[in-house]
């Protein structure tokens, strides 16, 4: 790592170091006294600011997985249907069982949208198949999702989903930051350690095949650290999206297309992304809270649909 980057990577550092510092003094009520403290930030604020570090990372990194088994930098964490399961259900627990978090059936329900889209782009991990196949799949279980609040009796049910599809951190104990850490340092580092995987599987089924990478244990191994760090995330935190799509287009703007440089710094800048949307999410309307997945979708809708514009131009130039 040159110092140029390296020095980028220690800017980034200290920019979610301040982040989560701020995210531990600001909120709709001050902290007024030292004595207040253990209850103000450390039993309420610190754990939601970790939270949210560790959910950007968490969906940073997935993302960057996503793109490299896609091969295609608009590639989300959320577009083989991760999304749509993790709806079904989160809904159908809180429709089912109320008095249950809704975190882990959103979980299993992600996992099972994912293996049902496996199944249907058949054996071959072709990107075109794995992409149209999720988008149907979505699209039947956002169907799901809406039939299910539909007939849902409750108003609180109704409340509680509608908040939990758009994503926030509400105030989580400090046990709930125990599994999606420990899935974001293991997932992480293995990651990390196959880095040249990574770059050569981006390069496409043809050259990774002449560079001796197996194919089909390669992308079966990223597609399920992709699914276990989403799911990881979407149970703790709800849909949090475009997180998986901002994060590594701008890392990727300083540290290039290789994996070992790109990897920690889009786990930093998903991290500082999320810790930022949540403080605004506490203060912007104050008392009120918004929820964090509508402020990343608010930023990310717009640039996705400005990197397709780019990319369809760059298309049609190249075929005139």
């Amino acid at each position: 790592m040159t110092e140029r980057r390296r020095g980028v990577v220690l800017l980034m550092a200290g920019a979610l170091a301040l982040l989560i510092v701020l995210g531990m003094s600001l909120g709709p009520t001050g902290v007024r006294a030292p004595w207040a403290w253990q209850d103000s930030i450390i039993g309420l604020r610190v754990p939601r600011v970790l939270l949210a570090a560790i959910v950007g990372g968490s969906l940073a990194l997935s993302g960057v997985a996503m793109q490299a088994l896609l091969q295609n930098d608009l590639a989300d964490p959320y577009i083989l249907g991760l999304a749509g399961g993790a709806s079904v259900g989160a809904v159908s627990s809180l429709a089912l069982w109320p008095t249950l978090p809704p975190g882990p059936a959103a979980a299993l329900g992600a996992a099972g949208a994912v293996w049902v889209v496996r199944r249907l782009a058949g054996r071959l991990y072709d990107p075109l198949r794995l992409l149209l196949s999720g988008i149907a799949v979505s699209s039947i279980l956002g169907s799901a999702t809406g039939l299910i609040l539909t007939l849902a009796p409750a108003d609180r049910l109704l409340r509680s989903a509608t908040f939990w599809l758009f994503g926030g951190f509400g105030t989580p104990q400090w046990s709930a930051i125990a599994l999606p850490a420990a899935l974001l340092l293991g997932v992480g580092a293995w990651m990390f350690q196959r880095s040249e995987r990574l770059d050569r599987l981006s390069l496409g089924s043809d050259v990774a095949t002449s560079l001796g990478v197996d194919l089909n244990a390669t992308r079966r191994w990223v597609l399920l650290a992709s699914v276990v760090l989403t799911a990881g995330a979407v149970a703790a935190a709800g849909l949090v999206g475009f997180v998986g799509l901002l994060a590594p287009h701008a890392a990727r703007l300083v540290a290039g297309a290789t994996h070992r440089r790109l990897l920690p710094l889009a786990l930093l800048g998903g991290a500082a992304l999320v810790v930022s949307a949540d403080i605004l999410a506490r203060t912007a309307f104050a008392p009120r809270e918004v929820p964090v997945g509508l402020l990343t979708a608010t930023l990310g809708g717009p640039f996705f649909l400005f990197q397709l514009h780019r990319a369809t131009g760059r298309a049609d130039r190249r075929s005139a």
